[in-house]
């Protein structure tokens, strides 16, 4: 037994030493038997989270808690006045040109490729080709919809990073990541919980601007399962939140073609066995200061009805018993049926227009009530909210430059630990809201030697003007300006976004 075990171990050192030779730090990539790690270093979301330095799964709420806590489509936030809501968001968010730019943080410079003047259908190319992009783009965009104690969120996450490989070749990465989640609300709505999916599809195309010619190299797609929940105790001034996201790991490489400009030796690109994004864990606590309830308790104005829809329902089942009763009385007697329903119909649809009339009053002035009482509440807050997410392994990865470079720097070879905090307030109370943020940046490089790095957030919301855009939203709506600025070590980003001001 004790040869066999030690026959079985040389074997398999036989097979895996090869591919961890090649995958030396600083060698050129010499193998398919590789990763990428889709790892996530800079915060990139909408706005808000950015401003708070990605401190937000305790907070979950609004569409922009989608990306950051799977129960987030489930909180009703003050403003949220009827059974069936809904909320839209919009943002996009590209770092500045620096000269030492390190957007990885890989501890050596991101070679950025300059802007694309290879115009394809693709989103980012329309995105960078308006905004003057280069080399890197990131648009989120995110939907909710509520029907009382149940919230359905989808989000949308499309990166894009363009790496030089020569004057006039550059490699192509995109990815989306898609969040499909379902939420429902316990307990008088003072405990959220989510389910959903994180799906991953990353394409990467190699363009020439020379010959304008653009081709596709692969293209991989693969699942995963988040789950997460939200406290909110009701008038307390605390939240805690958390979520959990599988890791999701999809095939890559088309084996019959795991080499690319094969006959070019200083070209070859080796592609990877697998595309993965690793899982992660987000624990955050979030307490605010101030007379500003936090918490107030959110009444579904279908309970506040309910007894009133249930005395007009009783009236309107009582007029057909009483059109029954009348006619059959009127044949009985050998009476003028027909000329009997027309009178009874005249008289009974008055009555169900003056009921229809007092359910639209009632609910107007439930409504009216509603906004009255929140337009009441005191302005000031003072929001501190922290969060500490831990991320998991990628065995035998590189990451995403280290795989456009054809260089090997090894990632996601240790658990990282990203310790964040923010704070948020009306600076001018029902215009302008101000938020900063911290949060430390891992690097996922064992070989980068300038190690984890500190970023500083900026965030605002900007009040403008009401609109229902042509009547899809509710009377009173309000449209916000956000923006976002991120610095760091050899990082600078910065994105704006326009939403519903609460």
């Amino acid at each position: 037994m004790r040869v066999l075990r030690g026959a079985l171990v040389a074997l398999g050192a036989f097979w895996v030493a090869p591919a961890v030779a090649q995958l030396r730090d600083g060698a050129t990539i010499t193998t398919s038997r590789y990763t990428i790690d889709l790892y996530q270093g800079p915060v990139l979301a909408g706005t808000r989270v950015i401003g708070l330095g990605g401190a937000f799964v305790a907070i979950g709420e609004g569409v922009d808690g989608n990306s950051q806590n799977p129960a987030a489509p489930a909180v009703r936030t003050p403003e949220s006045n009827s059974h069936i809501d809904y909320d839209l968001g919009f943002g996009l968010t590209f770092p500045a040109t620096l000269k030492n730019s390190d957007f990885f943080n890989s501890g050596r410079r991101t070679n950025l490729a300059s802007t694309s003047q290879t115009p394809t259908n693709s989103i980012f190319d329309q995105a960078r080709a308006t905004l003057s992009l280069s080399g890197f783009a990131f648009l989120n965009a995110e939907a909710n919809a509520q029907i009382g104690r149940w919230g359905f969120g989808l989000t949308a996450d499309l990166q894009e990073y363009s790496l030089s490989r020569t004057t006039s070749d550059r490699l192509l990465a995109q990815i989306a990541v898609v969040h499909a989640q379902l939420a429902h609300a316990f307990a008088d709505h003072q405990l959220m919980v989510g389910i959903g999916t994180r799906s991953v599809t990353m394409s990467v195309q190699n363009q020439n601007v020379s010959d304008a010619q653009q081709r596709t190299l692969f293209s991989t797609t693969g699942a995963g399962f988040e789950t997460g929940f939200l406290w909110r105790p009701n008038e307390q001034h605390f939240r805690i939140g958390g979520a959990f996201r599988t890791a999701v790991t999809s095939r890559a490489t088309d084996s019959a073609a795991p080499i690319l400009y094969q006959d070019d030796p200083d070209n070859q690109l080796y592609l990877p066995q697998h595309v993965s994004l690793p899982w992660d864990l987000n624990l955050g606590f979030a307490v605010q200061l101030g007379p500003r309830p936090f918490n107030p308790r959110w009444v579904d104005p279908e309970d506040e009805l309910a007894r009133l829809k249930r005395f007009l329902r009783w009236r309107e089942l009582e007029r057909e018993r009483r059109r029954r009763f009348e006619l059959a009385r009127t044949e009985l007697e050998q009476g003028d049926v027909q000329a009997a329903a027309r009178a009874l119909d005249v008289e009974l649809g008055t009555e169900a227009l003056l009921d229809e009339g007092t359910l639209e009053r009632a609910e107007l002035r439930l409504d009216q009530e509603t906004r009255r009482k929140n337009l009441a509440q005191a302005r000031f807050r003072m929001l501190v909210t922290t969060s500490l997410v831990i991320t998991g392994l990628v065995p035998d990865a590189v990451g995403v430059e280290s795989f456009l470079d054809r260089t090997v720097q090894r990632s996601g070879q240790r658990i990282s630990l990203s310790p964040r905090i923010g704070v948020e307030t009306e600076t001018v109370p029902g215009w302008l809201t101000l938020r900063s943020g911290s949060y430390i940046e891992p690097s996922r490089f064992l070989s980068g030697n300038e190690g984890a790095r500190v970023h500083l957030t900026l965030g605002l919301d900007q009040r403008l003007f009401p609109w229902r855009v042509f009547g899809l939203w509710p009377e009173g709506n309000i449209w916000r300006a956000s923006g976002s600025l991120d610095a760091a070590r050899n990082y600078f980003g910065w994105g704006v976004a326009i939403g519903i001001w609460h």
